[in-house]
């Protein structure tokens, strides 16, 4: 009534390949297939390069683009660092506007003061944001008084209506 169950593919005589099992001649195959194709790619860019040198030969070397030496080719900078001041200019520019008035919108009335005249009205007058702008009163807020205790140990009256502890 037992019979013995082997799991190897001889005992049986099936030719099936098992889970365990690796095809050998489709991974040989296949590599043997990619090699080929990388052996073309290879043949392929070395005829594009004699091609390239062919044509170099016969028409020289090609003109300077017109866009070399413009500070930007694209959205890609081509400034040196050394002679870049674009940073320079913005600082200014920013700086000027935090130091002078102006307008903001004219027509609806809307202007800018020196940020340093704008520090010195807040703090001589913080403004009422929910209570947070209010510098604090001399007198501080009355301590609370000191537990000690005692109060822990009396039994509240609705606790002791209701509960059956």
């Amino acid at each position: 009534m037992s019979q013995s169950h082997s799991h190897s593919t001889g005992g049986h005589g099936h030719g099936h390949v098992g889970s365990d099992e690796m095809n050998l001649k489709k991974i040989i195959f296949v590599g043997v297939l990619s090699l080929a194709v990388f052996a073309a790619g290879i043949v392929w860019a070395y005829f594009i390069l004699v091609g390239q040198r062919a044509e170099i030969q016969r028409n020289g070397v090609e003109k300077t683009a017109t866009e070399l030496g413009k500070s930007e080719i694209g959205i890609v900078d081509q400034v040196l660092f050394s002679v870049d001041n674009r940073l320079e200019v913005w600082r200014a520019e920013h700086k000027k506007r935090l130091e002078t008035y102006g307008w903001i919108d004219k027509a609806k009335g809307v202007a800018h003061i020196p940020i340093e005249q704008a520090m010195a009205k807040v703090i001589a007058s913080p403004p009422d944001i929910a209570g947070e702008g209010v510098p604090p009163t001399a007198t501080p807020p009355a301590m609370p008084p000191e537990f000690t205790g005692t109060e822990a140990q009396k039994p509240s009256p609705e606790k002791s209506k209701g509960s059956k502890r």
